[in-house]
């Protein structure tokens, strides 16, 4: 009864998936009942089956108190208490789309028992439905020009005489307690059987375990903290990246898509893809992230990357750097020449397009006049500035030419540009490299402000500058727009004050100082915190650390920021486990001082997967910098860590292993010395007494000790 009072809103939810069916809401009853999708969430099934027991003859009754729930990445178990029977209930999702219950029943009298299972299962409304189905078969039809149809499959079981589904195996329980298995399931495939059903093997159960725990033996990096709230929360966001995964070849996207949230925006969002393809980097196989950005190219309207038409569909051009990402994923995983190639025209026109559909005045500043395209939505104060900071939902904001549309386009430019140099396109290198130094121009003229020392937006028709501070403003950081000078850097100070950026989880997306000016006409703004802004933070503070010369923001920052960001995924709701449930919500409210709440209140949509984590983890706290050319460099944050591992990390078709272990005397990797050390595909190559910044040469088999921070890709 504790443990109920605890039950979080993802309590009803299959943690495992398939390749097109996952599950957003689970019924505790017997069965598979709740909201089960295919694809997209605009087909979901309510009710697949249900079960009902009978002991000796008599039916079971389950009260609260006779069930116990565990739940596992692979599978959810639900142990009944049926004196005088255990029942264990195993529900799960298959890597090919079945989602099934193995029972296993035992007597635990030392008395003989019969057990009888029943089952009911209906016929389901499908999409563009064939008519009259029969069982097995529940329903078919087509969806996204894709044919599906549901089978019901319950080996050993009996139908019953009724016009209905109903199913009955009784099963013979020993005194001696031998468990006795049985299965049912419903297979969602892509072709009639046209004959017997394909035999269902008696470990379903324990071959979809071994198949759903080898995706991650195969493709995560092992990482290894001290901190075990980083170590766990570096395996579930792998998981969150295995559980928006999908895999279909439909006419708006191809193979392997990775949705921004299957509980919430089952799509692949524009807004979301950066991040996406930044953790999607450091997956071992790089086809996950390569088919990501070609899906990302693959939907394009006036030459801009949109939404693709699955669910939801806004049809929205949302700011956005995945082209940058992209450029980002080619230092670490080398993209094949033709489908470079073929990824370069749609990379190009999104940038054209946007300074032709969004720079009207032609001043390489775009402009726009929707707050959401920024994906920050109302949170963004600088859109109100004129209208006296009211928040009117029916009026009409300003075009604004922002800070972020340009350092995006900037950095979408630059990558354009470098990429097209790789493949010897020296016409198209030259031109986005003229347009990116272009828009760098009007930036620093236009957008800088040498009095407050930061980066604001301006009303397009005057040219007149809101002087709000929000996040966006260090965006020319993260891009890399910003030159290296000192007028620059004084903005990087607001970033680490309190009374600024620096709030209980920063950053925050509007700054403090403008949070407590707000009157309760602006009320309709969310002030919400949001594991994207924060990890857009993160990620601007690497860049800082590692290509500025500068002393206001340091690693002792980062590591901060990222223990912070780190807390609050975690609910805090467990006296008895601080690490219990880790959940990335879409945001958060409700999170600042003057508020009652010990925590931030989470949104309801959970298990988001629109920001970075794990490659803040290589990137910063291990400190990888991927590089055009083949040197290994390693500039790790956790300075003030005893020890970490990564190890088996994909780069450059090579297997790194980073090791630290504080020379003390206390050796915590067998087979590893202590200090900090290097080893590529199992062979050291090098070991420092100390943490630091240091680049290794594969061809020379040198490692250099480097001050100060890397050059700019």
């Amino acid at each position: 009864m504790q443990a109920r009072e605890l039950m979080l809103d993802d309590d009803q939810l299959l943690l495992s998936s398939g390749h097109r069916l996952w599950n957003r809401e689970l019924l505790h009853q017997p069965g598979l009942a709740g909201k089960f999708c295919y694809l997209h969430s605009s087909f979901c099934l309510k009710r697949l089956f249900d079960v009902q027991f009978f002991v000796d003859g008599d039916p079971v009754v389950i009260y609260d108190n006779q069930y116990r729930i565990d739940r596992s990445p692979s599978h959810t178990h639900i142990k009944y208490l049926v004196r005088p029977l255990e029942i264990d209930e195993y529900k799960y999702i298959t890597d090919d789309d079945r989602a099934g219950c193995t029972y296993q029943a035992r007597s635990s009298d030392h008395k003989a028992h019969q057990l009888a299972i029943e089952v009911l299962a209906g016929y389901v409304t499908m999409p563009n439905a064939d008519p009259k189905p029969a069982y097995p078969l529940l329903g078919s039809g087509t969806f996204q020009h894709l044919p599906v149809f549901a089978y019901l499959d319950a080996p050993g079981f009996s139908q019953l005489h009724s016009s209905a589904i109903h199913l009955r195996r009784t099963l013979q329980l020993p005194s001696d307690g031998a468990p006795v298995r049985a299965q049912v399931s419903v297979s969602f495939e892509d072709r009639d059987r046209h004959g017997a059903a394909p035999a269902v093997p008696d470990d379903l159960l324990e071959q979809h375990q071994r198949t759903y725990n080898r995706w991650f033996a195969d493709n995560v990096p092992y990482f290894d903290a001290p901190d075990p709230a980083f170590k766990k929360m570096w395996y579930y966001r792998w998981w969150l990246v295995r559980f928006n995964m999908a895999q279909a070849d439909t006419p708006d996207l191809h193979g392997y898509r990775f949705y921004e949230g299957k509980l919430g925006f089952d799509n692949v969002i524009s807004f979301a893809v950066p991040a996406q393809m930044k953790e999607l980097t450091y997956l071992r196989d790089p086809e996950f992230g390569l088919q990501q950005a070609e899906n990302s190219y693959r939907n394009i309207s006036n030459g801009a990357v949109v939404d693709p038409p699955g669910s939801p569909y806004w049809g929205e051009t949302y700011s956005h750097w995945i082209a940058s990402a992209v450029a980002e994923f080619h230092r670490v995983h080398r993209i094949p020449s033709d489908r470079l190639r073929a990824l370069l025209p749609a990379m190009a026109g999104d940038v054209r397009a946007w300074m032709h559909m969004y720079d009207r005045d032609g001043d390489y500043l775009p402009e726009r006049q929707r707050p959401r395209v920024t994906g920050y939505d109302l949170d963004i104060l600088s859109y109100w500035f004129f209208d006296g900071l009211k928040l009117d939902l029916d009026g009409e904001p300003p075009n604004l030419e922002r800070v972020d549309f340009a350092a995006f386009v900037y950095a979408n430019a630059r990558a354009v540009a470098a990429l097209a140099q790789e493949t010897g396109d020296d016409t198209l290198a030259l031109e986005f490299d003229t347009v990116a130094e272009r828009i760098r121009q009007a930036v620093l003229q236009s957008l800088w402000d040498d009095t407050t020392h930061f980066f604001y937006p301006q009303r397009t028709p005057d040219h007149h500058r809101a002087p709000v501070r929000e996040l966006h403003g260090f965006f020319p950081f993260a891009t890399l727009l910003a030159p290296d000078e000192p007028r620059y850097l004084r903005a990087l100070e607001k970033f680490v004050d309190p009374d600024e950026f620096w709030a209980r989880f920063p950053p925050v997306i509007t700054s403090q100082h403008h949070y407590r000016q707000w009157t309760w006409e602006m009320d309709g703004l969310t002030r919400n915190i949001a594991p994207h802004p924060i990890s857009m933070g993160a990620r601007t503070l690497l860049q800082v650390l590692k290509h500025y010369h500068q002393d206001i923001v340091t690693a002792d920052h980062f590591m901060e920021l990222m223990r912070r960001f780190t807390t609050l995924m975690y609910p805090g709701v467990n006296p008895y486990d601080a690490l219990w449930r880790p959940n990335a919500h879409e945001y958060y409210s409700k999170w600042e001082p003057h508020q009652s709440t010990a925590r931030p209140k989470p949104s309801e949509i959970s298990h988001d997967f629109h920001s970075m984590y794990c490659s803040l983890v290589v990137e910063g706290v291990v400190g990888l910098t991927p590089r055009d050319d083949s040197k290994i460099e390693l500039q790790p944050a956790a300075l003030r860590w005893d020890h970490f591992l990564l190890d088996r990390l994909r780069y450059q078709g090579r297997d790194l292993t980073v090791v630290w272990d504080q020379p003390d005397g206390q050796l915590h990797y067998r087979g590893y010395p202590e200090g900090f050390s290097l080893h590529v595909d199992g062979h050291r190559v090098f070991t420092r007494d100390h943490l630091g910044h240091v680049i290794y040469d594969p061809a020379s088999g040198a490692a250099e000790e480097v001050n100060g921070p890397s050059p700019r890709p």
